[in-house]
């Protein structure tokens, strides 16, 4: 794995009204036993969960974690015997998804020594997503071993918090992981601690969504990610890229990698297909986007992203409201648009690409997803 060049900054430093509510909590000396800490892509949610989790077991706190304890120093490296990191894994080769084994040892050597290196780039930057290649759910075995290891003594004073990425994914399948932790949630032990950090808080369980608290998080203020990218040393595209991004630092970072006339390009490409009446681009388009969905699950999020921010601009450019986003070579494509597709419900194709998303992280067919997603943009283009 490479090391990403990306300069640390704190996620509490951009999310400040939601850490004065985490800090609140952490200070009533009423910490709940499960949080959901839900919000937008790239809006700093999980470096918020594992500050959180810093702040609670600080031996020094004021506004904020000292930063010096012993405690801190190990919350920073992710290393803390407080924190339970889990993330989506690949499946065990060889056994079944809903397996009675106890293993908690399933996943392959060369798997858990990427999540080696994942966490670490995580502890540098609280905005690193990490992705274990092939990984779509949450394993079961996972939660089985966490559920041994959380009963046993500790010596050692203070709150375990056991933090879960893409906790959605506890719901894939028939949702055997999501039922293995409601049992650990409706008797939790003492002084723990769970947060559940997702963007699609929906795709929970109602039992797990009435034993946790929710924490909204907003997207960034675009100042926010200005500065951001300013630190990056970023220069000539700061407005620009802001503006795409909206509020998205993921976002960001894919841009800053992108020229502009890339991004055009790119965005040209992805409505001439989706618009397109020839069988022959709806075959492409459907080939093309299921390889990404399947090898870059990441720039399938991206490129719909963008596609939604698009129509959103298109919609507002029509009604004769202020673009979502900075003036941009954007427009004239816009008023093209219009001017070819008059009626069209553009506030429905973005619920459509959402749910294609959606669609994705719960590993549906994409073939057949992305099949009935032309057919219905091809019926809201003349609504």
């Amino acid at each position: 794995m490479v090391s990403e060049k990306i300069k640390m900054v704190s996620t509490p430093q951009f999310q400040s009204g939601v850490w004065t509510q985490l800090r609140r909590i952490a200070q009533s000396g009423l910490v709940g036993n499960g949080y959901i800490f839900s919000g937008p892509p790239g809006c700093g949610k999980e470096g918020m969960a594992t500050a959180f989790a810093q702040f609670l077991n600080c031996e020094n706190p004021s506004k904020k974690s000292c930063g010096s304890c012993p405690s801190c120093a190990r919350f920073r490296a992710l290393e803390n015997e407080k924190l339970k990191l889990i993330v989506p894994l690949p499946a065990p080769k060889g056994k079944k998804i809903d397996t009675d084994s106890e293993d908690g040892n399933a996943v392959s050597q060369s798997d858990m020594e990427f999540l080696s290196e994942a966490i670490q780039e995580k502890a540098q930057n609280p905005f690193h997503k990490i992705r274990v290649p092939k990984a779509n759910r949450i394993l079961i075995q996972t939660v089985r071993e966490l559920r041994k290891s959380l009963f046993l003594k500790d010596a050692i004073k203070g709150q375990k918090c056991i933090v879960i990425f893409d906790a959605h994914l506890l719901s894939v399948g028939q949702g055997e992981t999501a039922n293995a932790l409601l049992k650990i949630l409706e008797e939790p032990p003492e002084s723990t601690t769970f947060i559940l950090v997702t963007d699609h808080p929906a795709l929970l369980l109602p039992t797990i969504l009435s034993r946790c608290q929710t924490i909204q998080f907003p997207p960034l203020k675009a100042d926010d990610v200005k500065a951001w990218l300013t630190a990056q040393g970023e220069d000539e595209n700061v407005k620009f890229i802001a503006g795409l991004s909206q509020g998205n630092i993921h976002r960001s970072r894919k841009l800053m990698a992108l020229s502009t006339e890339d991004i055009m390009d790119q965005l040209e490409a992805f409505i001439a297909n989706i618009t397109s009446k020839d069988p022959n681009a709806w075959r492409s388009f459907t080939q093309e986007i299921g390889r990404i969905a399947f090898q870059k699950p990441d720039e399938l999020k991206f490129q719909f992203q963008m596609a939604s921010l698009w129509m959103h601009g298109t919609f507002h450019l029509r009604k004769g409201m202020p673009l979502p986003i900075h003036e941009t070579d954007l427009k004239p494509g816009m008023e093209t648009f219009n001017q070819k597709y008059p009626n069209a419900d553009l506030q429905s194709i973005v619920i459509l690409f959402e749910n294609t998303l959606v669609a994705k992280e719960m590993n549906l067919n994409m073939s057949l997803i992305l099949t009935n997603l032309l057919l219905d943009i091809e019926e809201r283009l003349n609504a």
